[in-house]
């Protein structure tokens, strides 16, 4: 008996060539299938992505025009530049305010809606699909929507308005209503979409801990701060990131609203973008716009990074 064979299952691994063959062999095909199936999105991915952004910053080094044949490195000439340069500042500060309002006021509006929603459950599928439809229309005809119910004479608004003793204001020429009015746009543009976010990570709370908070006589605030809200800090932390880079490439809104005799100039209310692609492709100074893009970048990530640490798992 001491001659007869090991049971399979007992032989090591190492000993057993034509399974470990087998094996390399499957574990060869399984990446080769990965890397033809992601490999052109990958690329893809890096081509449209990756390399313009670094591309941006390799020219925020240069004084790069695209009208000149000589574009001379120039180190950080142009980040230098920036601290004296009144319109970007004031188009940062005002995308920043823009973005406080839009995103405070948008994710506030999804939530109360959504939790509305849930009382309603039957009903809400219909509901979220009402308020969705805004995100699916295109940010020009819906600035357009826009421009004709803010008209200081013949708009929509101003004749509500006009029932309850209110004179016609000229909602995108004074320059202390305009910011009030593209953030109006905003939340009305993308509340719909944050609405079904909040949906699903509301469903998916069960139903069984707040039925018993009920049988503890928690109130219904109690039961929001204790309950929803902890449970729901991950699609928070989505959203708030989300909205946030949505808000901070405010662009084409500002620039329908604005830029006409119907809005004010276009200069009287900058954003980020708006300066960006003024320098880069109406003045044509590409590397004074790739600076302003990285100062962007690195502040927009820097706010992202304080938000991932706020709303971190204690």
């Amino acid at each position: 008996m001491s001659g007869a064979a090991q049971p399979l299952a007992a032989t090591p691994f190492a000993q057993r060539p034509g399974l470990r063959r087998t094996w390399l062999q499957m574990r060869r095909n399984h990446i080769g299938f990965v890397v033809c199936a992601l490999g052109p999105i990958l690329a893809l991915f890096v081509l449209i992505r990756i390399y313009p952004i670094v591309e941006t910053i390799r020219l925020s080094f240069y004084n790069y025009n695209i009208t000149q044949r000589r574009n001379p490195f120039i180190g950080f000439t142009n980040y230098i530049r920036l601290f004296d340069d009144d319109p970007f500042r004031t188009a940062l500060l005002n995308t920043i305010g823009f973005s406080v309002l839009s995103v405070i006021f948008t994710l506030a509006l999804a939530l109360a809606i959504a939790i509305l929603l849930r009382s309603i459950e039957p009903a809400a599928p219909t509901f979220e699909l009402l308020f969705y439809i805004p995100v699916v229309i295109p940010w020009v005809p819906a600035a357009v929507i826009w421009k004709w119910i803010y008209d200081p004479a013949y708009g929509a608004l101003n004749y509500v308005l006009s029932g309850f003793g209110v004179p016609k204001l000229g909602w995108l020429q004074e320059p202390t209503l305009i910011l009030y009015a593209i953030v109006v746009v905003s939340v009305w543009k993308l509340v719909g979409y944050f609405i079904v976010i909040y949906g699903v990570g509301l469903r998916g709370i069960p139903e069984e801990l707040l039925e018993a908070a009920s049988l503890d006589g928690a109130t219904a605030r109690q039961k929001l701060v204790y309950i929803v809200l902890p449970l729901l800090r991950p699609i928070i932390l989505f959203t708030v990131v989300t909205c946030t880079i949505i808000c901070f490439n405010v662009f084409a809104p500002v620039y329908v609203l604005t830029a006409s005799s119907q809005g004010a100039p276009a200069y009287d209310f900058k954003v980020v973008v708006g300066e960006i692609y003024q320098n880069g492709f109406v003045f044509y100074h590409m590397g004074y716009a790739g600076a302003q893009c990285v100062v962007v970048l690195l502040f927009v990530m820097s706010l992202l990074i304080v938000q991932f640490l706020a709303f971190r798992e204690k």
